[in-house]
């Protein structure tokens, strides 16, 4: 298997916002209650499964530590959930990632109450500092993320884009990000959702980081209502594939294919082993090494 350095098989000259790489939905959600719980490993273990975005929302507990959260569910400290990373990213040099990192969105729930979550900008920067070294490992040398080649990382020696809209952290940079969400489809059965979902590639921007998510989203009044991710997650798993067999048979889809994210990403290799293979679809895989690559993206 080739999950822990499949990007050493990526031409160099390859943007990163037109690579397929699996990304992990609140990915800092493992051992919340089941409502909030949208991924079953650590972040440490996501990076085995071939996950290189990752979406992490922060808040802070009454005791003042910077926590990730999902909503008003809070987990385990910053601190704990990027433990194992910095060892990953110098063991695996030719693996980049994208750190999806902000407090979690304010969210309005009746009239003008609104809850709002918190955590410190430079409270976030000395737990950055202390278990990933953004001063080290964390590139900025760029304006538009559209312009950046997995090359110009690497030979810059850096691992890591910390992607902040406010550029609230050190070594953080704005980047344009595109994340289609539909409460009506999201909320729609697996069947329907994977049928319906595709035709966000037309009717949504697809520059910059396209994020296209292949989890429903519980909620009132829809279709699936309240429920949890992992009951939702089994249910769309044999539907999974129709979706990127849907990428892969669409010029436009398969040339904006970014990050394709999903909760429960460590459940097996399926979901990382259909996205990764994309790549070789894109014609972006370096030359004689493409049986390798996809020798190596077996799972069963």
């Amino acid at each position: 298997m080739i999950f822990n350095d499949w990007m050493s098989y990526i031409k160099p000259e390859a943007r990163l916002n037109k690579i397929a790489m699996p990304g992990a939905h609140n990915a800092c959600t493992a051992g919340m209650g089941k409502q909030a719980c949208c991924q079953n490993d650590t972040i440490a273990v996501q990076l085995k499964y071939g996950v290189r975005h990752f979406c992490i929302r922060l808040d802070t507990d009454r005791k003042g530590n910077v926590v990730c959260c999902h909503g008003i569910s809070k987990g385990e400290p910053l601190a704990k959930a990027l433990k194992g990373v910095r060892e990953f990213m110098e063991e695996n040099p030719s693996e980049i990632l994208l750190l999806d990192i902000r407090e979690y969105y304010d969210q309005k729930i009746f009239g003008p109450l609104v809850l709002s979550y918190e955590a410190k900008p430079e409270k976030v920067d000395e737990i950055l500092a202390e278990t990933v070294c953004p001063e080290k490992y964390a590139y900025t040398g760029f304006e538009k993320i559209e312009d950046v080649k997995i090359g110009d990382v690497l030979n810059a020696g850096k691992r890591f884009i910390l992607m902040n809209e406010k550029e609230d952290y050190a070594y953080s940079k704005k980047t344009n990000i595109n994340l289609p969400w539909e409460k009506k489809v999201n909320g729609s059965k697996a069947y329907k959702f994977t049928r319906e979902t595709l035709r966000f590639f037309d009717d949504y921007p697809t520059d910059g980081i396209y994020i296209f998510q292949t989890q429903q989203t519980p909620n009132l009044g829809t279709e699936i209502g309240i429920t949890s991710p992992l009951k939702l997650d089994l249910s769309l798993r044999e539907h999974f594939p129709y979706l990127i067999e849907g990428i892969k048979n669409n010029p436009y889809y398969l040339e904006s294919a970014n990050v394709i994210a999903g909760d429960f990403m460590t459940d097996s290799y399926m979901k990382s082993s259909l996205i990764i293979s994309l790549n070789l679809d894109k014609g972006i895989v370096t030359e004689n090494k493409e049986k390798d690559f996809a020798e190596g993206l077996k799972w069963n």
